[in-house]
């Protein structure tokens, strides 16, 4: 969470949690957030894992979060092994930063078969979107696109939407290990639970450090223990996901 976040910003963000906490599985999840995002024009959502391996189509499937992506174009786009050119996914694997997809415009045009999978796309709606990777807790990278006809591209929208993409993928997470019997009590130290709280303010962790008298490197390991203990993927998961658990107020 940056430190210039508004505390109204945060109350929007609760009240977008607390609806994907409504979902029961990775449809209802994706179904939300298309209800969200449908404001900007996005009409199709997909999140999920890149497989380590050489992808195949039952591998890249065994990696997906939730998929809301038109089928004919995502069972063509399996069969033909268009992930290893695909620009979008090449630019998440770099860990690039947040794009809108006309951002790669140059890129796909310099190679033949990334131009064609960009056009084939556009053929299924897949016209504009934006992505953005998503670190996970045991080091993986995750991707994230919403996708329509024409997206609103206010560069502002770049951290509403990477902030959404955390929970909602966190979100999945969760109910991934809670249908594996991994869902637990959480129990946060004294400690943890003070830096979380600053952090809900907007403080940063020099900041923190400063406040509970420890320092920086004190700061970020309480926040990492704290993240670690509640599932989350990022510092603004784990506040609103603290916040919603009444952890912190």
């Amino acid at each position: 969470m940056q430190p210039s976040i508004s505390r109204h910003s945060l109350d929007t963000t609760i009240r977008f949690i607390h609806g994907l906490d409504r979902a029961c599985n990775a449809d209802e999840i994706a179904s939300q957030l298309l209800r969200q995002l449908k404001q900007i024009g996005a009409e199709c959502v997909i999140a999920g894992t890149f497989p380590l391996d050489e992808p195949n189509r039952r591998l890249q499937l065994s990696h997906g979060f939730f998929n809301c992506w038109p089928k004919e174009w995502l069972t063509r786009y399996l069969n033909r092994g268009y992930i290893i050119h695909d620009p979008i996914i090449l630019h998440l694997k770099a860990k690039s930063g947040p794009f809108f997809w006309n951002e790669l415009v140059p890129y796909a045009a310099a190679d033949p078969m990334a131009r064609c999978i960009v056009e084939e796309a556009g053929e299924f709606g897949l016209v504009e979107g934006f992505s953005t990777a998503i670190q996970t807790l045991d080091g993986q990278t995750a991707g994230f696109s919403v996708a329509g006809r024409q997206i609103e591209q206010d560069p502002d929208l770049r951290g509403v939407l990477t902030l959404m993409a955390s929970y909602a993928i966190g979100r999945a997470i969760a109910l991934q290990q809670r249908s594996s019997g991994q869902n637990r009590e959480i129990r946060l130290s004294a400690r943890e639970r003070e830096a979380l709280q600053w952090a809900s303010e907007g403080k940063n962790d020099w900041e923190i450090g400063e406040i509970m008298n420890i320092s920086e490197h004190g700061a970020d390991k309480h926040m990492r223990s704290a993240r670690s203990k509640l599932g989350a993927i990022n510092r603004a998961q784990a506040v609103a996901e603290a916040i919603r658990r009444g952890l912190i107020s």
